[in-house]
């Protein structure tokens, strides 16, 4: 007696569900040795399919009816109530027909096939329905497959010393099953799994769409031997592999496959269709089975299967597989591994999608700064000019004001024309340098740049201004050049706009601390003063363009709000950082770190 399915349907066709072919022919090989050792005329391997059917993978034997069984699956606990009535003896189990119980035939009589036969004359003659069975399992004690043994050659019943000899004698045979079984499943592990890599490894490169789905589908289309490959991102994309490939249904058929994509995503199955019938979705069946396998026809493909794609609750897609009549057939674990990818797929495809929608902003972003940077340098450019006249304008006047008299009133307005003037000139050659060091297309000239000197010449031009405040500046610098690689003229505006801030908002017998020094492969630039202080919320807008202070005495004293923002760009241009410490009404500290150049000795200091 062998065990096949007769009436109860699955969600994939019954033929072929496991293993390639090669792995079906070592162990039919290894069947025909079994039973001709044995001394049997049938022998049939049954596979535990990973979900939990058994599947003929094997058959050896004369009987043709027996083998036309082939590739047909059964539920795995259809046998146990059976098995569990027999005589066990080594590895076998040994069930005779008087033995079964109506309730355990009744389990199997569905998917039994009876090989014709003499009834039996004795007790000890082989009954038809007698069944012996070897169960193997695996080193984790798991069933991996049943192995049956049916019509004897000597017509007897299996005595007990002769299931013990077959235990012993057929050990390693046996075990050769159990290992064909795990090396297939392995293999077809390791080659689902690196399709499945590289999903993931495409959503962490942070590919866009488009991108994504060649990649993934490339190495999708040779993980699962596809003839055809067809990745379907509803509404949005579609992409064929090979390139040139027909598409995987016509348009008509469009709506139907993703309506059963979707419902097959809520029940985490595969439909498959074959040149037969359409398996795992009645309702495509029954609308559309004779357009599908005129599709299959039409073009060659032995089956085509719908896996869903989605992420959470969402379904987002399906990929389409097609393999050509002949190629191998759709296995179990290809549906279990097929859906693993569709949930990779899933969220690799979301995740395309934010990192999409994160560049479209940032180069959103960056068009408008563009376009504010090239208004801020048109609108300095346009000024600068009228500004100088305005400022020229007034000195003449001043100056015929000296020798014509004019009214005491009317020079008081050209100061204030020449102060307004002068500050709108500064804040216009602000806007011209934080139009140039913000430029990302403008390249860094750099030069070796020894800061001692720079630090020293800044200290020399300001110390008058200084005094005039009555604030105090003191500099320490080291011996030794501290050279770093930099545009020279950005670097002096650097410790220009730090010293000048420092004093200028520093109150009268303040002194400020200009330090320059070297910590481990930096410079260090300290400018420290004991000024009004700088509070914790302005510190976090302090390097925003046009950003002063909340604070009113700081408001009260000139500025544009643009000198720390050109300091912190030109910083950063040069591969350094800069921050503040400060403290309200105590003074603050800025700190600059450049890269430091080496060696330094190489650089020939001339002052």
């Amino acid at each position: 007696m062998t065990t096949s399915e007769q009436t109860v349907e699955h969600d994939r066709p019954h033929q072929g569900g496991w293993g390639e072919p090669a792995s079906r022919a070592q162990l039919w090989r290894i069947a025909d040795d079994l039973r001709r050792r044995a001394g049997f005329r049938i022998c049939a391997i049954e596979v535990r399919r990973s979900d939990d059917m058994m599947e003929f993978v094997a058959i050896a034997g004369d009987d043709p009816d027996v083998r036309e069984l082939e590739g047909q699956s059964s539920p795995l606990d259809a046998m146990y109530p059976a098995v569990e009535l027999g005589d066990v003896v080594g590895v076998f189990t040994f069930v005779p027909w008087e033995s079964m119980t109506q309730e355990a035939w009744d389990r199997i009589e569905p998917y039994v096939v009876v090989p014709e036969g003499d009834a039996p004359s004795s007790s000890d003659d082989w009954h038809p329905q007698d069944m012996l069975v070897a169960r193997l399992f695996d080193g984790a004690g798991r069933l991996r497959a049943f192995v049956y043994f049916d019509v004897p050659d000597s017509g007897l019943r299996p005595t007990y010393e002769l299931l013990t000899a077959m235990s012993a004698d057929l050990d390693v045979s046996l075990q050769a099953v159990i290992t064909t079984i795990e090396r297939e499943e392995y293999a077809a592990g390791i080659r689902l799994a690196t399709g499945a890599r590289v999903v993931v490894r495409s959503a962490a490169s942070r590919h866009g769409l488009g991108e994504l789905l060649r990649v993934a589908g490339e190495e999708l289309h040779r993980a699962f031997r596809a003839e055809v490959l067809a990745v379907d991102v509803f509404g949005e994309a579609l992409t064929m592999h090979p390139p040139a490939a027909v598409e995987v249904g016509a348009p008509p058929l469009h709506p139907a496959l993703q309506d059963s994509a979707r419902a097959c995503w809520a029940r985490q199955r595969v439909v498959l269709v074959d040149g037969t019938r359409v398996w795992g979705d009645d309702d495509l069946d029954a609308q559309h089975r004779d357009e599908l396998v005129a599709l299959l026809a039409a073009h060659g493909w032995g089956e085509v299967v719908i896996v869903p794609v989605g992420a959470g609750d969402e379904v987002l897609g399906m990929l389409a597989i097609a393999r050509a009549v002949g190629s191998a057939a759709w296995t179990d674990d290809e549906s279990s591994a097929a859906l693993d990818v569709g949930q990779d797929l899933g969220r690799a495809i979301l995740n395309a999608r934010a990192s999409q929608r994160e560049r479209e902003a940032a180069e959103e972003l960056r068009r408008v700064d563009d376009y504010r940077a090239g208004l801020i340098a048109t609108l300095a450019h346009e000024l600068k000019n009228p500004i100088g006249v305005v400022a020229g304008h007034a000195e003449m006047l001043a100056s015929l004001g000296d020798v014509e008299g004019l009214p005491p009133a009317a020079l008081v307005s050209l100061e204030a024309i020449t102060r307004g003037a002068d500050r709108l000139a500064t804040l216009v050659d602000d806007l011209m340098t934080l139009s140039k060091v913000g430029d990302p297309s403008r390249e860094l000239d750099a030069v070796p740049v020894d800061l001692r000197w720079v630090v020293t010449s800044v200290v020399e031009q300001a110390t008058l201004a200084a005094a005039q405040r009555g604030v105090g500046i003191v500099c320490a610098t080291p011996p030794e050049p501290l050279v770093v690689l930099g545009d020279e003229t950005s670097l002096t505006s650097v410790v220009t706009n730090l010293l000048t801030n420092a004093i200028g908002y520093s109150d009268q017998d303040g002194c400020v601390r200009l330090s320059l020094w070297r910590q481990d492969d930096h410079v260090v630039l300290e400018c420290a003063d004991e000024g009004i202080g700088i509070s914790e919320d302005d510190r976090t807008r302090l390097f925003t363009e046009f950003f002063r202070s909340t604070n009113r005495d700081a408001l009260e004293r000139p500025g544009t709000g643009l000198g720390l923002t050109i300091t912190q760009r030109i910083v950063e241009r040069h591969g350094g950082r800069i921050s503040v410490d400060s403290e309200l009404g105590v003074g603050s500290t800025f700190r600059v770190l450049l890269p430091i150049a080496e060696p330094p000795e190489a650089i020939v200091v001339t002052w």
